[in-house]
């Protein structure tokens, strides 16, 4: 048994509101998974303390083993930095449409800024995802011990 790239999908879409995916989804399973599949390959990169095999077959769309939750809530935490990140760069999501000119381009600008400061937080939570990830798996009754040969 191993797990699917849906599972980290299912996850990802638990943390994210994007209508846009929601209708990319209800359109075509297949386009909505290939189109994930990019943040993914990212989360994945990012993810390279992972205990365990994240080289995924591309057509089955099978991980080798089967994933721990706490290395799919990672990889799927990942994915969102990634969401955002194109969010965030996003241009034609700084349009917004309101009439009156100086309330439009002061909500452009607040609508950026506050896409911004989410981003920056969390690319600080998956920072601290990572940093308390490789903590969690280092022997420390070894290091104590003064044994650093495996660490």
């Amino acid at each position: 048994m191993a797990t699917t790239l849906a599972e980290i999908y299912d996850i990802f879409m638990m943390q994210v509101t994007d209508y846009r995916l929601t209708a990319l989804f209800n359109t075509s399973e297949t386009d909505f998974e290939n189109f994930l599949q990019a943040w993914l390959d990212h989360a994945i990169v990012d993810f390279s303390i992972c205990d365990q095999d994240l080289d995924f077959d591309d057509d089955t769309k099978l991980f080798p083993v089967v994933l721990t939750r706490k290395n799919k809530i990672v990889l799927a935490t990942l994915m969102k930095k990634w969401w955002m990140e194109k969010n965030v760069n996003d241009v034609t999501q700084m349009n917004l449409h309101i009439t009156d000119r100086d309330f439009k381009v002061a909500s452009e600008a607040q609508n950026l800024r506050e896409k911004m400061a989410a981003l920056n937080s969390t690319r600080e939570i998956c920072s601290q995802m990572l940093v308390d990830y490789g903590y969690s798996n280092v022997a420390w009754a070894d290091w104590y011990a003064g044994d650093t040969a495996g660490l």
